[in-house]
């Protein structure tokens, strides 16, 4: 009885210890949002090879077979059942009456003359696409001046104020109504809201906006951003608002070219004229250019194709290649070179930016505007570097805005997402804010293509330009597992040497970059902010000097640049061992305490993730471990798990269908229950994973779509990374459990035949965005709910 009793006594301290280590990590988590404190695995139980570990189960059946039956019936895609994977550009055309366009009729059908708005990429696409093609045809012309009409409703789906734009003037939402969903002091002005109710618009303020009266614009006007919290529906409005009347146009419209070089056209700068199609005259010119010449009579009907005019395009034009002067750091030349690693070093040249380079800059800038007039960019870049000389970290302006949302009382924001991460301007609606229609999984879906979007079209451009860059932080950490993004991250970082940001500033900033029509409709823009001339830590908000934002939905890729600078390095760089004080080395930061030496970051190693070729650092293991502790080695983070068996990480509610509820449902604290799971996962037999894919056509889309290159960056790891010595000495003072490895000469030729082999731009592996949104997720949105 006694010894009873002790057992008992036993578990009862067990079961505390337990306790009080889940309360330790959770403590841990919710403090730094790190993946410190986390579950740890050792890493040679990662990356089973399925088809390694196909013995027939105790039932007879061979569960390796079993799950490449389900793999070839995503291939056949009988009956479009497996929909989610084809990621083939379709509905590429749109039938529409011309005349509904024209800028001189007075037909009350005519979008002209109507109170609310019209919006489809394949009519502006196809139209700017057959203008751009007959300016660059014309025997007079110079490509590097042809000029183009914009207006932003064009561009991006303002469609959302027409429930506005339909009701009585009188009946509008206004800035009452914007002030009554915004978390502002009952004292603070009207002012603090950026916002003027529609009758306080001018006769001469409406001619600017491309109206003819006040019943086209909403009931209020956003003229500039609210740092007050709102909720979702303001946010969209405000945005959408600002984009109407007041958002500056692009100076340039770039088209990517997946064969190879780009289109580019500038945007007429002419501020008094409203480049809307419906006022430019450009659809009337279309219908001269296109009507048969034996017919009198305008269909009432034509088909508008983006792809048709793209083609023809790129048969009548060739494409702009980039001059070999322009690739200043010879980007451009190594990743086109056969046979190599693709390895490019950064000379410390790159990372040097002084007062000096500032002050010649700006002379010379004076002096040509004496001579002609500066273009657009010009001026925007001559007035960047006359502010940062006038305003130093404590005093300037915070650049960039975020569509900051009230996460407390939106009874949709459900997720508590606080808008950090969309740029205030072009915001659509939070990636996991819940309304009718979407589902979570759909939700995710929607993510994941915008991020790979991005991606794609960020390297393409990039590559094209010569422009450095290279992946790091959260991207680079999921790069190492499985060489795709993390679906529970939304975060893009990528830098480059302060050099390359300056003439990423100069030379392309406001960068209107369309993606390849054959791909897809998506839209980014380049914005450069004002102070990146500015090199030691921000103060003010302007850790991040630039973003490549997707105007569709406000998600953007953060850059920021590396220089040398006076800033103090903090002193765990010096106690973890990441650098040694002894050795005098060149250190680079960014505006945000973030520090490296050359070596650690050159020569850029040459890789891919999610099928885009793109750069890493030299040095990882180290980096990732200095700012992740357990990043490398955790499988488990925020309810997602990591299947060695898939390479890919899965929500815990999804993985946990393979599974039999009472094998992980043990009893324990918390921590024990997550620990069950998470060993569960990792042991997981090719039955559970048959289940789990046979039950749910997302994860099985997505292993059929990853399978190929998660294999090959596993094979890639073996070249790059081995497991630590725990008792080699090593400067570095935190635990490693892989290390960055140093490759034999026979290695070394075996990587450079892999590099070559592997590492190029795949076919996209997600939807074109519009295509989802618009098109196939409303007409699979019911087969999803009635599957679960």
């Amino acid at each position: 009885m006694l010894q009873v009793s002790n057992h008992i006594k036993k578990c009862f301290l067990l079961l505390g210890l337990l306790n009080v280590i889940y309360f330790t990590v959770y403590l841990l988590k919710s403090q730094t949002g790190s993946w410190d404190g986390l579950i740890n695995t050792e890493p040679e139980n990662l990356n089973v090879d399925l088809e390694q570990q196909t013995d027939p189960q105790h039932d007879g059946h061979d569960y390796g077979q079993e799950i490449q039956k389900l793999l070839d019936e995503v291939a056949e895609n009988k009956d479009n059942k497996h929909w989610l994977h084809n990621t083939q550009l379709i509905h590429t055309s749109i039938d529409i009456n011309p005349q509904d366009f024209f800028n001189d009729t007075t037909s009350k059908s005519a979008w002209r003359n109507k109170n609310t708005l019209f919006f489809d990429p394949r009519v502006t696409l196809a139209l700017y696409l057959n203008h751009i093609r007959h300016q660059f045809e014309l025997p007079e012309s110079n490509q590097n001046q042809i000029l183009v009409p914009f207006a932003w409703s064009d561009w991006i789906d303002l469609t959302g104020l027409n429930a506005d734009l339909e009701k009585p003037l009188d009946q509008r939402n206004n800035c009452k109504w914007v002030r009554e969903f915004s978390i502002i002091e009952s004292s603070v002005p009207d002012e603090v809201l950026q916002c003027c109710d529609n009758k306080d618009i001018t006769p001469r303020m409406l001619e600017q906006f491309g109206f003819q009266r006040h019943e086209q614009l909403p009931g209020f006007i956003t003229y500039g951003h609210s740092v007050k919290r709102a909720f979702q529906k303001v946010r969209l409005a405000q945005a959408k608002s600002y984009a109407l009347t007041h958002m500056p146009n692009p100076y340039l419209i770039l088209f990517l070219n997946k064969d190879g070089g780009t289109y580019e056209v500038l945007v007429d700068g002419n501020e008094e004229t409203n480049g809307r199609i419906v006022n430019t005259g450009m659809m009337n010119e279309f219908v001269h250019r296109n009507l048969p010449k034996d017919s009198k009579t305008v269909p009432d009907k034509w088909t508008f194709d983006p792809v048709t005019e793209f083609k023809a395009l790129k048969k009548a034009v060739k494409p702009h290649i980039l001059a070999p002067e322009d690739d200043v750091l010879g980007m451009y030349k190594t990743t086109h070179k056969k046979g190599t690693s693709k390895a490019l070093p950064l000379p410390a040249e790159a990372f040097d930016y002084t007062a000096a380079n500032l002050s010649r800059q700006r002379i010379l800038l004076q002096r040509l505007a004496g001579q002609k007039d500066l273009t657009k960019r010009e001026e925007i870049y001559l007035e960047s570097i006359q502010e940062s000389m006038n305003h130093h970290t404590f005093n300037e302006w915070p650049y960039f805005r975020q569509a900051t949302l009230e996460f407390r009382n939106d009874p949709g924001n459900r997720d508590g997402d606080r808008g950090w991460h969309y740029d205030w301007r072009f915001f659509n609606g939070g990636l996991t804010y819940q309304e009718e229609g979407w589902t979570p999984q759909e939700r995710t879906t929607r993510t994941t293509i915008i991020l790979h979007r991005l991606l794609r079209n960020w390297f393409r451009f990039a590559e094209e330009k010569g422009i450095v860059t290279w992946i790091m932080h959260g991207p680079l950490l999921s790069w190492y597992w499985n060489g795709f993004m993390f679906p529970f991250d939304n975060d893009i970082d990528i830098q480059m040497p302060v050099l390359e940001l300056v003439r990423l500033g100069e030379k392309h900033n406001q960068t209107l970059v369309i993606e390849d029509i054959e791909e897809g409709f998506g839209k980014y823009l380049i914005d450069v902010g004002t102070f990146i001339h500015n090199r030691d830590i921000s103060r003010r908000e302007n850790h991040i000097d630039a973003r490549f934002i997707d105007v569709d939905t406000g998600i953007y890729i953060d850059i920021t640049g590396l220089s040398s600078s006076k800033a103090e390095v903090p002193e765990e760089y010096y106690q973890l061992g990441m650098f040694e004080k002894d050795l005098n080395e060149l250190i680079y930061n960014d505006r945000r305490k973030h520090f490296y030496t050359l070596d650690q970051l050159s020569p850029l190693r040459f890789t891919q993730m999610s099928g885009v070729p793109l750069y890493v650092p030299n040095q990882i293991s180290e980096r990732l471990t200095f700012e992740y502790i357990n990043g490398m080695v955790s499988t488990e983070f925020k309810d997602w798990h990591f299947v060695p068996k898939l390479n890919l990480w899965v929500s815990a509610d999804d993985v946990k269908a393979a599974f039999d509820a009472n094998d992980y449902k043990v009893g324990g604290s918390v921590v024990a229950l997550r620990t069950r799971l998470t060993n569960l996962v990792l042991e997981m037999s090719d039955e559970e994973v048959y289940m789990l894919l046979k039950h749910n056509e997302a994860i099985l889309s997505e292993y059929y779509a990853t399978r190929n290159l998660t294999s090959m960056h596993a094979e890639e790891k073996k070249f790059l990374f081995e497991e630590a010595d725990p008792n080699e000495p090593r400067n570095f003072k935190r635990p490693l459990a892989v290390i960055d490895k140093t490759m034999k000469e026979e290695e070394k030729k075996k990587y450079i035949e892999f590099v070559n082999k592997n590492m190029k731009m795949t076919l996209p592996l997600r939807k074109p965005l519009f295509q989802y949104e618009h098109e196939e997720q409303p007409q699979h949105h019911h087969e999803y709910i009635d599957n679960n």
